[in-house]
């Protein structure tokens, strides 16, 4: 099959319709039939997308229309993403007309989809349907600030007499073609975990899986319509992808990243903006007790799932030394969510002993059954940090841990989100720690001002 150009949005009516089943179901597809697939998260959930690395190889992407100020990071992100890709498909978040940005800034599917000029397939779960079916797409495809609907694949359809009497409905009454169907003996319902997914080490399991009901799917989608679909959306000027800061010049930067099964949350906004301002790359593993690259003046370790690894941590105690005497020489740090725990006195799940953790942070860490928190923030640095006072950051908050005992401590960040004001995290003059994820693209000039601070200690 010949290479193109092409992009599709997969959207729904709610959350659970199956957006992640069947945007990964084409993702394995579409690679199947020899093509380059990329792919991408709306908004700032960056689990969903570690599936879709596994399936495309390529580093997923997220685009927000809140946390990166609008639709010209959403644009690079986009473009940046598909360079040397011939087809993208883009998970949709939530409903398709749902927003949970602050501001009323509207974050939702459909204004994304608007934003990137994107075909939408509307995934329908027809379990407990039949002819109603065709009313929900009817309404979906004709809401006011709908940018429009160009297809519907049916899914949880008990079989062909089932999808026959929603199909002729949707067709008849809406003019929406249905792209065909996912059937239940698809059997790809995705194992549930504290932030809704499961960790890397268990990714390579679930994409076996959806190889195989990607197999059983083959027969019942019609890959040619959907290509087609995606071959319909326009192209993007190319200049839209120019960074939006100026790249910096001179001896790169060493930057230690903590990267491994339990700390992989990392936009990938953040680590090309890194490396755009004269960062290089550094990866070690925490999990694995690897010392911290000698040469690195800046240490990162974002996001991921410590907890799921604490009978490894508690045999690490001599490698938690070696990084606490590392950071007591001044090396500067950040850390968000999991290298929050990671840093943490200790950290215990449920009713457990906490396990002994690196020790930096005078706190002891623990995860609950029920999210602590979850969605966007604005984060103002407070004093006593590498940043001057009121430097701010948009990201999001997403995790079920909570501190539990702790000594008094200066706070990283006061933070704003819908739920109100409050105060987040640990805070050094060279350690900056919390459960917030930043997005460096919304303060570029910030991480600059950090990578500089670092390179000069």
């Amino acid at each position: 099959m010949a290479a193109y150009r092409g992009r599709i949005v997969v959207a729904a009516p709610w959350s659970g319709s199956g957006k992640t089943t069947l945007t990964l179901l084409l993702l394995a597809g579409l690679k199947a039939r020899g093509l380059r697939v990329q792919s991408f998260k709306v908004g700032p959930d960056y689990i969903d997308g570690g599936y879709h690395t596994v399936l495309t190889g390529r580093p997923a992407r997220n685009l927000d229309l809140w946390m990166g100020g609008g639709a010209d990071d959403a644009l690079r992100q986009l473009i940046a993403g598909e360079r040397g890709a011939d087809v993208s498909v883009v998970e949709g978040v939530m409903g398709f007309f749902d927003s949970g940005a602050p501001d009323g800034v509207d974050v939702s599917t459909a204004q994304l989809a608007r934003t990137i000029r994107a075909p939408v397939i509307l995934v329908v779960d027809g379990s407990r349907m039949a002819e109603s079916a065709a009313a929900l797409v009817y309404g979906f495809m004709h809401a006011p600030t709908s940018p429009g609907i160009q297809g519907v694949i049916l899914n949880q359809v008990a079989g062909p007499g089932h999808y026959q009497l929603l199909e002729r409905a949707i067709r008849l009454q809406t003019g929406v073609p249905v792209l065909g169907y996912v059937p239940k003996q698809a059997d790809l319902a995705i194992p549930e975990r504290h932030l809704g997914l499961v960790p890397a080490v268990e990714r390579q399991e679930l994409a076996r899986r959806v190889t195989a009901a990607a197999d059983m799917a083959s027969e019942t989608l019609d890959w040619d319509r959907i290509l087609r679909i995606a071959e319909a959306a326009p192209p993007l000027a190319r200049e839209e992808a120019a960074m939006a800061v100026e790249a910096r010049t001179g001896p790169p930067i060493p930057v230690a990243l903590a990267q491994d099964e339990a700390f992989h949350f990392y936009y990938a906004a953040n680590l090309e903006l890194l490396e755009s301002l004269g960062a290089e790359l550094l990866p070690f593993s925490p999990l694995r007790g690897e010392s911290i690259p000698e040469e690195a003046r800046l240490l990162y370790a974002g996001g991921g799932f410590p907890e799921e690894f604490l009978p490894r941590f508690q045999e690490l105690r001599s490698a938690h030394a070696g990084y606490r005497a590392r950071l007591a020489q001044g090396l500067m740090t950040l850390a968000e969510c999991g290298g929050y725990l990671w840093l943490a006195q200790s950290l215990g799940v449920g009713s457990d002993p906490p396990v002994p953790m690196v020790g930096v942070v005078p706190a002891t860490m623990r995860l609950e059954p029920r999210l602590q928190a979850i969605g966007y923030r604005t984060v103002s640095a407070r004093s006593g940090g590498p940043w001057p006072v009121h430097t701010t950051f948009r990201g999001h908050e997403f995790h079920n841990s909570r501190v539990v005992k702790a000594e008094a401590y200066a706070a990283a960040w006061s933070t704003r989100g819908r739920g109100g004001e409050g105060t987040d995290g640990y805070l050094t003059s060279t350690v900056v720690a919390g459960f917030t994820h930043l997005y460096f693209p919304s303060n570029p000039d910030a991480i600059r001002s950090l990578l500089e601070r670092a390179a000069g200690r």
